[in-house]
């Protein structure tokens, strides 16, 4: 799996590449997962995201406006569920494992067209027992800022995080959510090491 290939395009700025290649690849070679799912998604997306399980139907105080009985409200489950991101925005979702995985779970598309709600039971760790999951933006080039979100799945524990690449004068890391920048410093230097 160490070889497993990035669906980049056109879109994306070289420099952008190269950053989210080197996390991806020191994930893969120091975590050594089962499986691995790399999920390009349609422009920038931002750190809201991380853990976001879509949205639930919520009663609405009616005193103040009777004719709007409920809302629509952001929800973050409990049980860590897959980012819900509509199917339109997903260009592409690439799927590695090694050879003697038989996780039929893991091969269902994770961006499937239901109802929000339904969300709440996209829990990520049934469909994972042990793997690398990787959201990618697209349109870095035009948009000249990227992000990447990695949710790492082992016995059942999910541990994710975030972080906002933007090109000032060079690409650089310029926000991170549930990690620091010091631990992803240290994977980007993991080229010259390997």
């Amino acid at each position: 799996m160490s070889q497993l290939q990035i669906p980049f395009d056109t879109t994306d700025a070289k420099d952008f590449q190269v950053i989210v290649e080197t996390i991806i690849h020191y994930l893969v070679t120091y975590f050594d997962p089962s499986e691995v799912s790399i999920i390009r998604i349609k422009n920038w997306f931002d750190h809201k995201w991380l853990n976001y399980s879509g949205k639930q139907l919520l009663e609405y105080d009616s005193k103040s406006n009777p004719e709007i009985p409920f809302v629509l409200e952001p929800y973050w489950n409990t049980e860590i569920t897959i980012p819900p991101f509509h199917p339109n925005r997903v260009l592409s979702e690439t799927k590695f494992r090694k050879k003697d995985i038989n996780n039929t779970r893991f091969l269902v598309p994770f961006h499937q067209l239901q109802p929000s709600i339904e969300n709440k039971k996209n829990v990520i760790s049934r469909r994972l027992q042990n793997g690398l999951c990787f959201w990618i933006s697209s349109n870095s080039t035009i948009n000249h800022q990227g992000s990447l979100m990695v949710y790492d799945i082992k016995n059942g524990e999910v541990k994710s995080w975030y972080i906002g690449i933007e090109k000032k004068e060079v690409w650089k890391v310029t926000k991170t959510k549930g990690i620091s920048k010091q631990q992803i410093e240290s994977m980007l230097t993991f080229d010259s090491i390997s």
